[in-house]
């Protein structure tokens, strides 16, 4: 390793998604293998047998993982269930980031459903004076679906949180717990994509914007098929764990996976029969 600085970094896993962020790490320790690596993994039910996962994968690469235990029901007064059946509780741990890591002035936080191609230096020295954190602007659609619902101006950007470089000094100084507390008890229905239309609008205007390549999701990869990300982002329902994905970068998660200690995972299927499936692939197209 050449550089002494620690790149800290953080993600939340259920136990259920302890595979896939051990994967993800894999990349990472992969091509970064100049730095030290301080990785938290948040987590409210992370079992004895994937808490020594990590530990191997930390020892294969000579890095640091810790396990955070978090406790989920201070997280219940925050929307979720059947209109949000497609999270978990984890996705909310990122709002405690400040407190949690008392003694870090950035961290880089990234999702689980994710595969990093390169080094992240390039990421980690952005410029971040004055801005609570560096994220890459979501897609087209969700622009026109979420600008106007939460009362941005046309020429604002809303962000992506699957990525986000945090000013945790900025955000402390800024109270940043409090002001989440203070925006869900006023504006819980206007929450519909969770943790990030929290974030988007308790630091409004105070988000640096960077390359798509930091979080390059599939509907970007379709439309310019010639970008090379840095990070892909599996966000759509086609995981590359799932045998119907057709996601044009689904082998590289299992390359990483076969270096892994999570190296006996198998593809599963998560629509099944031929009318599910067809009915999934629909929506795809025409949504």
């Amino acid at each position: 390793m050449t550089n002494s600085s620690p790149l800290n970094i953080v993600c939340a896993a259920s136990n259920s998604y302890a595979a896939y962020c051990g994967i993800m790490l894999t990349s990472l320790f992969s091509n970064n293998t100049a730095h030290a690596i301080e990785v938290y993994v948040l987590s409210g039910d992370m079992s004895e047998e994937n808490r020594t996962k990590f530990s191997q994968l930390a020892t294969q690469f000579s890095q640091h993982v810790t396990i955070i235990d978090i406790d989920k029901s201070q997280f219940s007064h925050l929307p979720i269930g059947e209109r949000f059946s497609n999270i978990s509780y984890e996705a909310y741990f990122r709002l405690l980031l400040p407190s949690l890591l008392p003694d870090c002035e950035k961290a880089l936080y990234l999702d689980c459903d994710m595969i990093i191609t390169t080094d992240v230096d390039e990421l980690w020295n952005i410029d971040l004076h004055n801005m609570a954190m560096a994220a890459v602007a979501d897609t087209p659609r969700m622009q026109q679906k979420s600008l106007a619902r939460l009362g941005f101006a046309p020429t604002d950007t809303y962000f992506n949180s699957g990525m986000g470089l945090y000013n945790l000094k900025f955000l402390r100084d800024f109270h940043f717990e409090d002001k989440v507390r203070t925006f869900v008890d006023n504006h819980y229905d206007l929450i519909v994509y969770h943790d990030q239309d929290i974030l988007n609008c308790v630091c409004h205007g105070m988000i640096r914007e960077v390359a798509v390549e930091w979080n390059t999701v599939e509907s970007v990869l379709e439309k310019h098929p010639q970008i090379h990300p840095f990070i892909i982002h599996y966000a759509s329902l086609r995981k590359p764990w799932y045998k119907e994905c057709l996601h044009p970068l689904q082998q590289e998660f299992w390359r990483y996976a076969a270096l892994s200690p999570w190296h006996d995972l198998k593809p599963v299927f998560k629509y099944h029969g031929l009318k599910r499936f067809t009915k999934y692939y629909l929506k795809r197209l025409f949504n």
